[in-house]
């Protein structure tokens, strides 16, 4: 599925440049294509949400393969243009679970580190202690 591709098709068909889009979304004109050239990592459902305002369609059919002349727009998508709508943001939610997933791995590993760091002071330092109160008596007396 090539987003970009029918960005571009929807904005082409609506007889609007790039640089009115790129000043409808508040971005430079690279940055919007950028995205009709798909070199974006990934698109925000919030950026997605802008782009079909401002082309005046329903944010799904960005995801459908069906040029604009040939299908009614403002339309719900067909079932395979849905799947790949769901698959698009299901890779989203694979990345997140596997941040996520890293970041309680780290945060375990750093409280174990801590734990350990914590246990190697305090074996130090009590001989220290033991040290440093013996004379303090030794003074007092």
């Amino acid at each position: 599925m090539n987003v970009g591709k029918t960005i571009r098709r929807l904005r082409e068909f609506r007889n609007l440049t790039q640089e009115y889009m790129a000043v409808r979304l508040n971005i430079g004109s690279t940055a919007y294509g950028n995205i009709e050239r798909n070199d974006t990592k990934r698109l925000t459902i919030e950026r997605l949400m802008q782009i079909a305002e401002v082309l005046d369609v329903h944010f799904t059919e960005l995801f459908s393969e069906q040029p604009p002349e040939q299908r009614q727009l403002k339309k719900g998508l067909p079932e395979k243009d849905l799947q790949d709508l769901l698959a698009y943001f299901r890779q989203d939610k694979l990345l997140m679970k596997e941040m996520v997933t890293s970041l309680r791995d780290s945060a375990q590993k750093l409280d174990h580190m801590m734990n350990e760091h914590l246990r190697i002071m305090q074996t130090v330092l009590k001989p220290l202690a033991r040290e440093t109160t013996r004379r303090a008596k030794a003074s007092d007396a």
